[in-house]
């Protein structure tokens, strides 16, 4: 580089004028409420001098607090340290800042992320190119000027080396840690308050059973609780389901959901106003595999609709990537094709499967009736069990077993509430309904999964 295209790329670079009021907004929004490791990438190259007024005040004290706790902080606690640290009008104008902040509806979240890291990184990239020149100038050697130039190609780039256990103590201890996506009152108090973003969970039903019925219900509540969410269905049609949408949420029975449209168009519109909204895709030609549901979630991120859950109705009626003479290699290869999506977009991923025959009319679903499944059973993090014998039926009841629960107590069963007519769920507090499976179910569980592994590793070394 030229003299002239050094000083001209100088004097682009020195142009620090602050970011427009809009877009620091949207960057702290996307700070806040990311969890894909975006904001732990980006935080040692963020600076606050190119914010303003009281956006700048904020970034200071997101900052200071992963300074001080190694992790991000989020919208409730920002409100915390401000009411601690400030007083009077300053306090006030702050936390309403922040109220605007997180109510807001960022639609190009993705578009954020990669103009801030590429804006700060330049940045970074001339401070340190203006710092080796007045290094080099004062004939200081180059082993310093190297070192400036290594820690200002790290700088904003992904380095999780993984989980510290001492020194990382407050950001696994840090009450925000999950963030769980609500599913059905009395079912969150079991699972931690819900699904959190990388977690799949798996409904397990005989045929019949009404899983399709559970996730329409959890999915109901993700968006009543101002979710996003997409419900992709590769049994019934979008119509169908959207029908069993407007019964769960109407209290209305299915046959009879026409006869209310203006009072479920009101409803609808008190959903999208609290932020809710929803997104049913229909794959019924066959053939869906976990690429399918990728390139999706692409289509739709493109349009500015970045999901808060994702259900997948169901896993069965899915095709491997690969290709496998064994059913149950070909479920293990598709639940840990839908962990990755929970992994990778750091979302819950709900979805369901049938049991095999000797579940059909059995009351409590345990982990021997998975069968063929057992790679499911393995790779969720929850697995819940809805048994519906005939007698059960027509009290409008069903018994959910929590089966494998790796945030919170497993061996539960808990009677349900279950009328399909209106895809009416919930947990029924009569007569002390919940009855826990003791320990000879937890050993149960273990001993599936064992064996499981036992014949993975068998395959392997063969």
């Amino acid at each position: 580089m030229d003299s002239n295209a050094f000083n001209s790329f100088l004097s682009e670079e020195a142009e620090d004028i602050a970011l427009g009021t809009n877009y620091q907004n949207k960057l702290i929004h996307v700070f806040c409420e990311d969890r894909s490791g975006f904001s732990e990438t980006i935080v040692d190259i963020l600076d606050s001098n190119y914010f303003e007024g009281n956006q700048k005040i904020l970034v200071d004290y997101c900052l200071k607090y992963f300074n001080d706790r190694g992790t991000v902080i989020r919208f409730d606690t920002l409100k915390d340290r401000i009411s601690f640290g400030e007083k009077g009008l300053v306090k006030e104008q702050l936390v309403g800042l922040v109220d605007k902040i997180e109510k807001l509806k960022i639609e190009d979240a993705e578009e954020v992320k990669e103009s801030s890291r590429t804006f700060f990184k330049r940045r970074a990239y001339r401070d340190v190119i203006i710092k080796a020149a007045t290094k080099w100038e004062k004939g200081q050697d180059l082993e310093s000027i190297s070192k400036d130039f290594e820690e200002a190609l790290k700088a904003g780039e992904p380095k999780d080396t993984g989980h510290d256990y001492i020194k990382d103590v407050n950001k696994r201890l840090s009450r925000d840690f999950r963030i769980p996506v609500s599913a059905m009152e009395g079912l969150d108090e079991m699972i931690g308050g819900g699904l959190s973003p990388g977690e799949l969970a798996i409904v397990i039903a005989p045929p019949g059973g009404g899983k399709s019925m559970k996730l329409v219900k959890y999915a109901s509540k993700a968006l009543l609780d101002g979710k996003k969410a997409v419900y992709y269905t590769l049994e019934l049609s979008e119509e169908v389901v959207g029908q069993r949408f407007d019964a769960c949420i109407n209290e209305i029975e299915l046959n009879h959901v026409w006869d209310y449209p203006e009072y479920i168009t009101e409803k609808l519109e008190e959903i999208s106003d609290n932020g809710g909204s929803l997104v049913i895709k229909e794959f019924l030609e066959g053939g869906v595999t976990v690429n399918t549901i990728k390139a999706h979630l692409k289509t739709l991120e493109m349009e500015g609709f970045i999901p808060d859950v994702i259900f997948i109705d169901y896993l069965g009626l899915m095709r491997p990537l690969g290709s496998y003479a064994e059913k149950r290699h070909a479920l293990t290869d598709i639940s840990e094709g839908l962990r990755n999506i929970a992994n990778n977009y750091r979302i819950p991923v709900w979805s369901a499967h049938q049991t095999n025959r000797t579940a059909i009319g059995e009351e409590k679903i345990s982990s021997s009736h998975i069968g063929e499944s057992l790679g499911i059973m393995a790779t969720a993090d929850l697995v819940i069990g809805i048994g519906r014998p005939d007698e059960m039926k027509e009290q409008k009841l069903a018994m959910m077993s929590i089966i494998k629960n790796r945030n919170g107590q497993d061996g539960i069963y808990q009677v349900l509430e279950f009328d399909t007519s209106k895809v009416h769920i919930a947990v029924s507090y009569d007569n002390n309904s919940q009855v826990r499976g003791g320990p000879s179910q937890d050993e149960e569980s273990l001993e599936v999964i064992a064996e499981f592994m036992g014949q993975q590793r068998g395959e392997n070394s063969g």
